[in-house]
Order: structure tokens, then C-alpha cells, then sequence
């Protein structure tokens, strides 16, 4: 789609370009009206707090005005009411004539759209009239309103005690190793069958890292309430490197005030029994069994290595070694997948009972294989739009059946039907690390190839910083990396 657009200042290109492309896919913005499919001219007024929008549509030589009128609210800087607004009008305007219905999540677009209710909760607003702004100031369903509500409301307890408790930290590692790469991945993750010599050296930077910044920890008195081990897929090392893994972190970071030591066993292919005891034996109580889906043929694919047997077996020596929560992901929308799929991997999945499920609408990354086949022209066999939006629908009733409640949300750029992912968990289970990572209410301190650490001032205000993706540029930079991140440390903390 060639759009022209012409908006009133602060209104620019920018502030709409990402509402357009949720609309029509593809979008390319033309310096004027010459070759247009469409053409867009937006101004506005304002008086007090009411802002009044006019938006005008030029297409296949008809025109047309819309107004819409709507109030700032008390929880919002003016700049971001009117841009608000403003995208609520085009939005408003534009659905009549776009081929796609409506937008289930309106004018956000945004990965954390949890952090617009927790300002209107602490602005005083209550649950009702959040849910009534977010449906007609911001063009959510009423599903999606209700879903950011609840898992805003289930996120509460713990952000007051962040606030409480400013010295809690959370910390992420990064194990970049993967024995594959998967179709629809774009992590920086590195095939162990072309970087298995890397292995060595680069857990034994991993391990300087961690041994200097947990020194750096004590001394300043923080508390680590979570430990998350990521990646990558950690459990690609073999049972030697995952000991000495283990082992580091139990000197270094993990602390008796620990509350949640996560690893991701994300692949069945490289879990057995002596993995799990030594996982388990080190404090690990959250570890997750990721199938993506338990259709066989889907797996072969999308280029995982396993089958649904292998997590089946994979699940059963995990509850036998007494993990307290279970975490499996599965992924909404892959290639050839419909309702048929979903069914039959959801009545495996309630055989499984996970704690914890986390559920990702299939995205297209610009630096996945699948959207590199795409940009090919290889028939994907992608759902629609209407399609993913039904059966993540049924994802919903299935949580709710097996008494599973959504406890963090967030979203994606590229999404099928620009859904969402949602983690629910069994009352009481929800991941410590997910909320306050996806949040943003917490330093997360990452270490690792790869790890971004999210700094977190007292007004919540944050830097984020990046360790090299690259392992050998992790490993060369290995002591300016320790360095930068101890003054960190100390000049939030100390």
C-alpha cells in the first residue's frame, strides 16, 4: 500500500507509520500525493483537555472527513494524549475502508501494554473505568481490555513490594548454544555443530562475569530475588559445562533469599536424567520444557529436533526429580497449523498439567529463516489473521478450564493477527522474573554473550545495555564488559 500523508505537527509520519502497517501489512510512505493509493491528512484542536480530530481520506478520487473528539486523561503526559487520540481518529477513520477488521489491541502497538494500567492504577482510576478508557480512548475489544486488566490486577502484589524494596534484583545468563536453529527464531544463538570448541571459553568468561559482579552484589547489600538461565538453550552444554555452570552460580549469585531459579531446558533433544539431577540438586525449582506444539510433523518443519515422545519422557523425569513448577511454551500459528493441530496438542499439554504455560502468537522476525522464506516467495501455510486470533481464543478457554490464570503479556511487531504471548500459571506459580522483566519495575542484571541488563532508577525511569552477541567478541571484551557493569552497579545501588 503507497500512502501520501500530511499531519498536523507533532502528528508526523513517525507517530502513525507502525498503526498503518498493523492495518495494511506492507506500507510505503510517498513524499507526495503523486502514485498514492491513499492519502491522509490529519489536523486537530484542542480545548482544556478535549482534543478534536479531523481526519481526511483521499482514495480512487473520493474524499472523505471523520471527526472524532475524545478527553486526555489524568494518567498521561499531553504529548502522549494527543498522539493517542490522534492514532484513535485515524484508526477510527481508516477501519470502514481497510480490508482488515478491527485491530483487537486499537492504537497500541507498543510490547508492554500492561504499564498503561498500572499508571492509570496509581493515578487513582478504578478497574471499571479502566476498562471503559482502554475500549474507547485507546479502540481495544472488550477481550483485550479485560485480559490487560486482569493481568495487570495480578501483577500488583509484587510491584508494591519492588516499591517497598528497591535493593531486589533480578538476574538473567545467557547460554548463546543452540543444537539448531529453528525456523522462526532471530535470538543471537550460535549451532553447536559450528561453535562446539567455543563452549569452553566462553562459560569460562561466563563464569568470571558472574563470580565478579556477585562479589559486587553482596557488597552493596542487594537482594537477587530471581535467577533466570536462558538463551540460546542452556542445557546444550553437556553435563560437565552444565555442573561447572551450576556450580558458578550457586558461589557466586544464588542467595537464601532466592525466591525463583529458572532454567530453560527449552529442547527435549538435550535433556536426560543426570541433566535434570544437577539442575535440581543446584536450587533449580522453575525449569521449562518448551514443544512449541506436539504435532510431529510440525516439528520436523519448523526444524526441531525432537518429538512429542521425547517431551512426554522429558516431563516425566522432570516431575520425578520433584521440580516445583513446570513451564512449557507453545506457539500459536506455525506453519500448516489449525485448529485440528491445537486440539491435539492441548489434550497432550492437560495430560502434562504444566504450572506454568506460556503461549506465543507466531511472529515474523526479520531475521527468522520462515521470513526469509517468505520474502522468497515459498508458500508458508501461515494462518490468517481471523484464524490465529480463533485459535488463540481457544487457548484462553483451555487456561481457564484447567484453572490456569494469565499473569504477564506482552507483544511483538510482526504478530499474526497482531496478537499477543501470555504466560499463565496456577494461582500462586506465576514466574517472579517474566513480570519483572516484562514490567520494567526491577534492575535485571545480565550476564552472558548476548544478555541485556535492565537498569532501573528509583522513578522508574531505565538504560538498557547489551553484553557483545557474538561469543568471541564476549570473550575479547570480557573484562571491559565486568568493569562497565560493576560501575553500573555502584553508581545505582551504592
Amino acid at each position: 500500500m503507497k500512502i501520501y500523508w500530511q499531519g498536523q505537527e507533532p502528528i508526523n509520519a513517525e507517530v502513525v507509520l507502525d498503526l498503518l502497517r498493523a492495518i495494511y501489512g506492507e506500507v510505503e510512505l510517498l513524499p507526495g500525493p503523486a502514485g498514492a493509493d491513499l492519502c491522509l491528512y490529519l489536523s486537530f484542536e484542542r480545548e482544556g483537555q478535549q482534543i478534536r480530530v479531523q481526519t481526511e481520506i483521499c482514495q480512487e478520487g473520493q474524499s472523505e472527513l471523520v471527526w472524532l473528539e475524545r478527553e486526555l486523561h489524568r494518567a498521561e503526559e499531553d504529548y502522549n494524549g494527543l498522539r493517542r487520540i490522534c492514532r484513535l481518529a485515524l484508526l477510527e477513520a481508516l477501519l470502514p475502508f481497510a480490508e482488515a477488521g478491527k485491530l483487537p489491541w486499537g492504537v497500541l502497538t507498543g510490547i508492554r501494554p500492561t504499564k498503561i494500567v498500572h499508571r492509570m492504577l496509581a493515578a487513582g482510576y478504578q478497574p471499571g473505568e479502566i476498562r471503559d478508557l482502554l475500549q474507547t480512548g485507546y479502540g481495544l475489544t472488550a477481550e483485550k481490555a479485560g485480559l490487560l486488566l486482569q493481568v495487570a490486577l495480578s501483577q500488583r502484589p509484587l510491584l508494591a513490594r519492588q516499591e517497598r524494596e528497591q535493593k531486589r534484583i533480578g538476574i538473567y545468563i545467557g547460554i548463546p548454544f543452540c543444537p539448531t536453529k529453528c525456523l522462526y527464531c532471530s535470538f543471537p544463538s550460535y549451532p553447536l555443530a559450528r561453535w562446539q570448541k567455543w563452549t569452553e571459553p566462553v562459560l569460562a568468561a561466563l563464569l568470571k562475569e558472574m563470580a565478579a559482579l556477585g562479589e559486587q552484589v553482596r557488597e552493596l547489600g542487594l537482594t537477587v530475588e530471581s535467577i533466570y538461565v536462558g538463551g540460546g538453550t542452556p542445557t546444550s552444554l553437556d553435563a560437565r559445562e552444565l555442573r561447572q555452570l551450576m556450580t558458578g552460580i550457586e558461589q557466586a549469585l544464588l542467595q537464601p533469599g532466592t525466591e525463583e531459579f529458572t532454567v530453560e531446558a527449552g529442547r527435549p533433544d538435550t535433556i536426560n536424567r543426570e541433566k535434570l539431577q544437577l539442575l535440581r540438586a543446584a536450587g533449580v525449582n522453575r525449569i521449562s520444557i518448551n514443544p512449541q506444539t506436539m504435532n510431529e510433523a510440525t516439528l520436523q518443519k519448523i526444524g526441531r529436533a525432537h518429538t512429542p515422545d521425547q517431551v512426554v519422557e522429558c516431563v516425566r523425569l522432570a516431575r520425578q526429580m520433584g521440580f516445583p513448577v513446570l513451564n512449557m511454551d507453545l506457539i500459536i500459528g506455525l506453519p500448516g497449523e489449525g485448529r485440528e493441530e491445537l486440539e491435539a496438542t492441548l489434550a497432550s499439554i492437560r495430560e502434562l498439567a504444566p504450572e506454568n504455560l506460556t503461549v506465543h502468537t507466531l511472529a515474523l522476525k526479520r531475521a527468522s529463516l520462515l521470513a526469509e522464506a517468505k520474502r522468497q516467495g515459498q508458500s508458508l501455510e501461515l494462518a490468517s489473521a481471523e484464524e490465529a486470533e480463533a485459535l488463540l481464543a481457544r487457548v484462553y478457554r483451555y487456561a481457564e478450564e484447567e484453572g490456569l490464570e494469565p499473569y504477564y503479556l506482552y507483544r511483538q511487531k510482526q504478530m499474526v493477527g497482531a496478537l499477543e504471548n501470555v504466560g499463565f500459571a496456577v494461582p500462586g506459580k506465576a514466574c517472579l522474573y517474566n513480570i519483572q522483566m516484562i514490567e520494567e519495575r526491577q534492575t535485571i542484571l545480565g550476564l552472558g554473550a548476548g544478555a541485556g541488563s535492565k537498569w532501573v532508577r528509583p522513578d522508574y525511569t531505565l538504560v538498557n545495555t547489551y553484553n557483545p552477541k557474538d561469543p568471541i567478541a564476549y570473550l575479547e571484551r570480557i573484562d571491559e564488559v565486568i568493569v562497565r557493569k560493576k560501575q553500573a552497579l555502584q553508581e545505582l545501588f551504592g
